[in-house]
């Protein structure tokens, strides 16, 4: 198709500012709406368009952004809530959650020209911050909408956001007994949430340890490292039980090792002669035995309560 100066134009602007273009007139939005049907645009929602080699370029937390950033600026009046909250706080969690439903505050329910991308989450009182330049709900308040998403996927983002320290779990707490929500699911986040957490990998990991029933593990425990003592060894998720068993769980475990994508890495065989002596010296420290959980295990219960029983890791419920 001909080129379109000021679809051009725009498509620069937005892709520097890191949001979609926004179709700001009728010709323009025409011009837009014309590319897309030959596939050289994509309309992600209503009215905002990107370039279809650019858009499959982005993950989807990016995607997410770039639809935010953009209806920040055609609505800076809006409060973003919910997972749309916290991807602008940059709080981990899972891809898989987003499915280009976009989140806003709102005391007045549901608008009339609302689309079906669009979740009004009421409050009577919306708790205002600004981060990135764009209105959001405060982080405790976010937390708390969060907490409606499945307990592993939910814990990841406590996790971050206790890390991150712009909230306590205090904070959520206090904002609760004031607030119309599941508190229950809040509580029980709370309960486990644990800043020590170092990606949301782990904590999504950890959480479906602990949805299956099995006993909540230690973490970032250490473990003398002789090759370098000042480099200690620390392990996921650690176990020590009454009968003096040491059980470790590492998260992605060999996978790692196996990447031999990267021209500039080390050898395989140097990563995996160093898990070797790990696992070696971890063994004359007392642990009796070692887990290795992949994606592919956590995401399939059956999978991973194997794994986890299989390495004698105790169910308490």
């Amino acid at each position: 198709m001909k080129e379109h100066k000021e679809v051009s134009a725009a498509l620069r602007q937005s892709e520097a500012s890191q949001r979609c273009v926004i179709g700001a007139n009728r010709a323009l939005y025409h011009a837009l709406r014309r590319r897309v049907r030959t596939g050289e645009l994509i309309s992600p929602y209503p009215n905002l368009f990107a370039s279809q080699s650019y858009w499959n370029n982005l993950s989807l937390e990016q995607q997410s952004l770039h639809i935010i950033r953009a209806l920040a600026t055609l609505h800076p009046q809006w409060v973003f809530a919910g997972l749309s909250a916290a991807c602008i706080y940059g709080y981990q969690h899972s891809y898989s959650l987003h499915d280009g439903t976009v989140f806003i505050a709102s005391s007045n329910g549901t608008g009339h020209h609302d689309t079906k991308r669009l979740q009004r989450i009421y409050m009577s009182n919306v708790p205002k911050w600004r981060c990135s330049e764009i209105l959001v709900t405060s982080p405790a308040r976010t937390l708390i909408d969060c907490a409606t998403i499945s307990f592993p996927y939910a814990l990841a983002i406590y996790d971050s956001a206790l890390r991150a320290g712009r909230v306590s779990a205090m904070d959520v707490t206090v904002l609760m007994l004031q607030t119309n929500c599941d508190e229950s699911a809040v509580r029980r986040l709370l309960q486990y949430a644990d800043p020590l957490r170092e990606s949301g990998g782990e904590s999504w990991a950890c959480g479906c340890i602990i949805e299956l029933g099995y006993a909540v593990p230690q973490l970032q425990e250490t473990f003398d490292n002789p090759d370098n003592l000042r480099m200690p060894y620390r392990v996921d998720f650690c176990w020590k039980l009454a009968d003096g068993r040491i059980i470790v769980a590492e998260y992605d475990g060999m996978a790692k090792y196996a990447d031999t994508s990267n021209p500039n890495r080390a050898s395989l065989q140097a990563k995996l002669n160093y898990a070797y002596r790990r696992e070696q010296h971890l063994a004359n420290q007392g642990v009796t035995s070692i887990v290795h959980l992949f994606y592919e295990d956590v995401i399939d219960r059956v999978r991973l309560g194997a794994k986890l029983s299989e390495a004698g890791v105790p169910k308490i419920r």
